[in-house]
């Protein structure tokens, strides 16, 4: 389970979603990926499909990546315009739970080159945020560089109790090495609906049973221990 807490005072753009908590796993089956009608008391609402891409950047010796943070964009077939996310180191909370800042705004263009980004960075009060992991400040600027890629098929499903809402995505990566992967997630929209996640853990466990094993890392570590396993053996 990991919770995202969004910092909406400088997300000037981006939607304010306050305290997010997910539920990730790795789906370990050739089977069909099945959507349930209802889960855990919850009602199907809504199903979307969509593509994904989110190009990493970070410097040359990953020390953001190293630093537990990640700097993303991402360009989604549903959206006009691309998302920058930032993503801070995580905690560990004492139910199992990750922790960790995030902070995403849609820009009107991919940035082309890391002149570009830090730019971007500046302009919505991003760097501030960047430059502390890593101890270091303006000489950052010339060494941030795109450090790989991921391509995600995802379908996307609401579900609905009352006012609460869970959303179910089943991800198909692919990675630029290695065997794809099959990943799904359950995050709570409100920080109010995320006491029905022990519900669904549950449950998900019993309709999918050892097809699904919890995930020991999200998509962007596990993308630069293919890249680069001298750095994350």
């Amino acid at each position: 389970m990991r919770i995202r807490r969004t910092e909406t005072a400088i997300r000037p753009c981006a939607d304010t979603s306050g305290v997010e908590i997910e539920l990730q796993y790795l789906y370990k089956s050739a089977d069909a990926m099945m959507v349930p009608a209802e889960l855990a008391g919850f009602a199907l609402a809504e199903s979307l499909s969509f593509e994904i891409v989110d190009s990493f950047w970070d410097t040359h010796d990953l020390e953001l990546r190293r630093g537990g943070c990640s700097l993303r964009i991402r360009r989604q077939s549903n959206l006009p315009h691309p998302l920058l996310t930032w993503k801070g180191p995580s905690e560990w909370r004492e139910d199992g739970a990750r922790q960790r800042e995030e902070v995403e705004v849609p820009i009107d263009h991919v940035p082309a080159d890391a002149a570009e980004i830090v730019e971007t960075l500046h302009r919505y009060r991003l760097w501030e945020l960047v430059a502390p992991p890593v101890g270091r400040g303006d000489e950052l600027e010339l060494e941030l560089e795109k450090i790989g890629e991921l391509r995600n098929r995802r379908s996307s499903h609401l579900y609905v109790q009352g006012l609460h809402r869970l959303e179910l995505a089943w991800d198909r990566i692919t990675y630029p090495v290695g065997e794809p992967e099959a990943r799904l997630e359950v995050e709570a929209k409100r920080q109010r609906a995320a006491r029905f996640l022990g519900d669904v853990h549950a449950e998900l466990l019993k309709l999918y049973g050892k097809k699904l094993v919890p995930a020991p890392h999200g998509k962007a570590k596990e993308m630069c221990r293919r890249l680069y396993p001298e750095i994350f053996p």
